[in-house]
């Protein structure tokens, strides 16, 4: 019986060796589970950080070809309000030629006018003086 004692505390003892082995192997494995669990989430956190950056590096350039195609378009119209107002004063020194043509012509038409009356004036002059002259011939 004392053998059968022995026998029972060995496998006992044996099973305790035994729960204490797979608790170890057990451990081990959840280690290692652990690790790779971690080495993935590292992983994952990496390629996060990478996506963020590369969306940022796009965010930005979207942001700078924005910012590029506000400038063209203020140029562009610059360039039409440039050429709009190069238009019009164009229009407004051929209007002033077709102006300074008309006062001259008036001009002219005045002159010729002036001349033609200190003409008469001048005739209207002589004719007076010697319609006296004749008068004071008379008289005499």
């Amino acid at each position: 019986m004392l053998q059968k004692k022995d026998d029972a505390v060995l496998t006992v003892d044996e099973n305790i060796q035994q729960l204490m082995l797979t608790l170890a192997v057990l451990c081990i494995f959840m280690g290692f589970v652990g690790i790779v669990s971690c080495v993935y989430q590292i992983n994952c956190l990496r390629s996060i950080r990478r996506k963020h950056r590369h969306e940022s590096s796009l965010q930005s350039a979207a942001h700078i070809q924005n910012q590029t195609e506000h400038v063209y378009n203020i140029k562009a119209a610059t360039e039409c309000s440039r050429a709009d107002m190069q238009d019009s004063l164009e229009r407004e020194v051929e209007e002033l030629r077709e102006f300074q043509q008309q006062v001259r012509g008036e001009l002219g038409s005045l002159r010729i006018a002036l001349e033609v009356l200190s003409q008469r004036r001048q005739r209207e002059a002589v004719r007076s003086d010697n319609v006296e002259s004749e008068r004071k011939g008379k008289m005499e």
